[in-house]
């Protein structure tokens, strides 16, 4: 006679298939990581990402039903939502935006001070600069980033003509983003 008091070890199957959920997710959560580091989220990766996300989570929530009803194994079915968690705090805590630029400063500064005009692929520091140019008090460096409007980080050492969003077509619109670096948007 089984006592249902008692909790069984988890299945195998079930084991594997809870920890290779676990990976999975901590490998859409590195992606969306990766899509805030960019001044501006690189949108198209990180609304591909959120969707594999939820449908890992689809799988998490299955897994973690037979788990807790079965087998009441609670500490494996934690392992995707902390995940998720610690993600989204890094990202609303703008974790990864601050520690990219962080590691890239001085390779920016450097680009910035010898700024010309590029329309060739770069890596300046962990950013992947698509364009440069040189602006009247400083220079734009065009990154991944946005969904349609073409943004990036300006060095703008006397300060930007004016903050805000682009007010007509082709116009910048700057943000600020650290000391006198700051965030643009053209207005396609």
């Amino acid at each position: 006679m089984l006592d249902h008091g008692v909790a069984r070890r988890p299945a195998r199957w079930w084991t594997w298939l809870t920890a290779i959920t676990a990976l999975l997710v901590a490998l859409v959560c590195g992606v969306i990581l990766y899509s805030f580091i960019p001044p501006t989220v690189s949108f198209p990766i990180f609304a591909l990402a959120a969707w594999g996300l939820l449908i890992l989570g689809a799988f998490w929530l299955t897994f973690a039903l037979v788990g807790w009803f079965k087998y009441r194994a609670f500490r494996w079915t934690l392992v995707a939502p902390v995940l998720v968690l610690v993600t989204i705090g890094l990202v609303a805590l703008s974790v990864p935006s601050t520690f990219a630029f962080t590691v890239s400063k001085r390779a920016l500064s450097t680009a910035a001070d010898q700024c010309g005009e590029t329309f060739e692929d770069q890596t300046i520091g962990l950013y992947r600069v698509w364009m440069t140019e040189r602006v009247d008090g400083g220079c734009l460096f065009y990154m991944d980033g946005g969904l349609i409007d073409p943004v990036g980080l300006a060095h703008m050492p006397d300060g930007v003509p004016y903050l805000g969003d682009p007010r007509h077509e082709g116009d910048i619109g700057y943000r600020e983003f650290n000391g006198d670096w700051y965030r643009f948007v053209v207005a396609f």
